[in-house]
């Protein structure tokens, strides 16, 4: 028979990992969706004016849809990220129930796991400089004078 605080205590650990990469995800979420309803803000402002190009406004512009991109490599690395955890708990779990040794793939799962975790960190590290850059752009636009 199955020992099923066993199963639970070796599936704990992958288990945890999907709930702070869900962390990870819900901030990154919200960056993406500021991120969208910015430039949709930006592009009525430029359709308001249309016989003038402000090169400062087109910009602000680029800058906020390259943090979207990167925002969507983000949010799609960590999903793979929380994916490869949750293959991890299912191995974990056929494991103990056939009595397998799916250590090779357990071990696979993490690494996966890991990986995506640190590019997700990283993409989301190039987000925020982005997002630092096209404060500074909309800062030295307020502070020039009119």
């Amino acid at each position: 028979m199955v020992e099923f605080s066993t199963t639970l205590a070796d599936a704990l650990a992958p288990i945890t990992l999907i709930s702070g990469v869900g962390l990870l995800l819900v901030s990154m979420s919200a960056r993406y969706g500021h991120a969208t309803t910015r430039i949709r803000q930006l592009m009525a402002e430029r359709s308001d004016s249309p016989d003038e190009v402000d090169e400062e406004l087109e910009n602000s512009i680029r800058l906020i849809y390259r943090r979207a991109k990167l925002l969507k490599n983000g949010v799609l690395t960590v999903a793979l990220s929380a994916a490869f955890s949750s293959l991890q708990v299912l191995f974990i779990t056929i494991e103990h129930l056939f009595n397998l040794d799916l250590s090779v793939w357990k071990s696979a799962m993490l690494l996966a796991s890991v990986i995506f975790i640190v590019l997700s960190s990283c993409i989301y590290v190039s987000e925020v400089q982005i997002s630092v850059r096209a404060l500074g752009v909309s800062v030295h636009h307020h502070d020039r004078p009119q």
